[in-house]
């Protein structure tokens, strides 16, 4: 009886000691995510309520690192450095510093992140402490890597490989002359290449994409062994994890609204638990003075450029995203009048994804419009045919109910599309100056530089002949322009006048 006590004994002793020993060899690491800040480094209203700031996000993340000390891992997928006055006026640099000082540990590259031309991206990328991947952009001429292809990293013991890749519709949704000489592979083939060499690597393999939910559902079914991607572009707010296979995508939304979470459990070299969630980015989260600190010092720096006041609205002006782009807004009228009249054109088209907020009733600072217009766009003249005008629009509108950064805001015509029609077979009336359009004769266009290069899709804008402006990088930029008509016209009130309808 003693004897087979003591085997009791010892056969609890065994079976405990190896439970401790399976625990001790799991380990949980923890990966956090931002996607499509947009250099939404301040706070922004959603609601009546003040939701993100890059200083709030960081000290969520410190609060988070405190609870799992070596073990987080911060990565950013892209859609970052451009986007807001205090990003754009000193060109991402200021998005840099932040990141730097937070502790970012990867990025993966963004069309938007094109925005500045590849001659300052290089500068950005020169800067900061981390790597900024793209695995599939190449020079055209060379074949060689334009950013970093994948990243290694030791966390708590587990080694974490993370590859980037960028979406093929860069040379579409920002300017064209930003890529010149690049080309775009398409990712699910490059990730084919690559995932299985990181795969045996590393005990976990994540994707840092800037695809778009729907391309990264594709990767996830056509390409295995990768355990998380982390998703940019399409602004999509998964607020859990999506399982493909043995594949989770996650995405945080947009603008630094939430901070993505993702604990993954690792065991003998494999993830054996992923569970995941958004935590909302509000007024009480936490702050990492520094990088306020680093915030309010850029801020500080263009108050004196954009403080002063160039006029008044007499309405609130509409830029909502989900409004310029699905239809005619009081907004749009404005800068697409802008546009014809300065010009001296019959019509005057501009893209919706080019307005990137409102403006409410009240005094107008150069702040503001340049918060609307925050892109180096160039004010153009072109001609086009009635033909080419009659193709733009149903581009245009082929996407509807869908938003679609390309959908046209337009002064000097009116038009009509039925939505029951199939894309390309929906315009079914234009008017110019109150007459039928016609498809043989030669309209005088303004438009921006990005549309005329074919910019969203719009080929038919390409070697069109221009008749104003310039296509060197000195021409005229549209939020200048705009703020010198606002300045001149002292009060403006643009309405929604009926440019724009639909029937469904």
């Amino acid at each position: 009886m003693r004897r087979f006590r003591s085997l009791l004994v010892l056969a609890l002793v065994v079976c405990l000691s190896a439970a401790a020993l399976a625990q001790a060899a799991q380990t949980e690491i923890v990966i956090v995510h931002t996607n499509d800040t947009h250099a939404r480094l301040q706070p922004i209203m959603v609601d009546d309520q003040q939701r993100g700031g890059m200083a709030r996000v960081a000290g969520f993340v410190q609060v988070l690192r405190s609870l799992y000390p070596g073990r987080v891992l911060w990565l950013d997928a892209g859609d970052t450095i451009h986007g807001t006055n205090v990003a754009n006026l000193f060109y991402g640099e200021s998005v840099v510093e932040m990141l730097n000082a937070a502790g970012v540990a990867a990025m993966t590259l963004g069309n938007h992140d094109f925005n500045y031309g590849q001659e300052v991206l290089l500068a950005r990328m020169a800067e900061a402490n981390f790597p900024v991947l793209g695995a599939n952009i190449v020079y055209s001429d060379s074949g060689e890597l334009f950013a970093g292809q994948s990243a290694l990293f030791d966390v708590d013991g587990v080694t974490v490989a993370v590859l980037g890749l960028s979406t093929q519709d860069t040379p579409i949704v920002t300017h064209p002359k930003n890529v010149v000489g690049l080309t775009f592979r398409d990712p699910v083939e490059v990730a084919g290449e690559l995932v299985p060499a990181l795969r045996s690597q590393a005990d976990v393999v994540v994707v840092l994409s800037h695809l778009g939910f729907d391309e990264d559902l594709r990767l996830a079914r056509s390409v295995s062994g990768i355990d998380v991607i982390v998703g940019g572009h399409s602004h999509t707010q998964l607020d859990e994890p999506v399982a493909v296979g043995d594949t989770v995508i996650v995405q945080a939304n947009e603008y630094g609204k939430f901070l993505g979470f993702v604990k993954l459990t690792v065991e003998d070299g494999k993830v054996v638990d992923v569970v995941g969630q958004l935590l909302p980015i509000t007024a009480d989260a936490p702050v990492d003075l520094t990088v306020q600190g680093i915030i309010d010092s850029w801020e500080a720096q263009l108050d004196a450029q954009l403080d002063q006041l160039v006029g008044e609205a007499l309405v609130d002006l509409n830029g909502e995203r989900e409004f310029v782009r699905t239809r005619e807004t009081n907004l749009g009228n404005l800068v697409a009048d802008i546009l014809r009249e300065t010009v001296g054109a019959d019509i005057g088209l501009t893209n919706g994804g080019g307005i990137r907020a409102s403006i409410p009733a009240g005094p107008i600072s150069l702040r503001d419009i340049y918060t609307v217009l925050p892109f180096d766009n160039i004010l153009v003249g072109i001609e086009l045919t009635g033909a080419q005008i009659l193709a733009a629009l149903e581009h245009s509108v082929s996407a509807y109910p869908a938003q679609l950064g390309g959908f046209l805001q337009v002064s000097g015509l009116t038009f009509t599309f039925d939505a029951n029609k199939p894309a390309g077979q929906r315009v079914v009336e234009v008017l110019v100056d109150g007459q039928p359009l016609d498809l043989d004769r030669v309209y005088r266009v303004a438009t921006n530089d990005f549309l005329a290069a074919g910019g969203d899709g719009y080929e038919m804008f390409l070697g069109a002949r221009w008749i104003y402006g310039t296509q060197m990088a000195d021409g005229e930029f549209l939020r200048d322009v705009a703020a010198a008509y606002v300045r001149e016209r002292g009060t403006i009130a643009p309405q929604v006048e009926g440019r724009i309808t639909v029937i469904e």
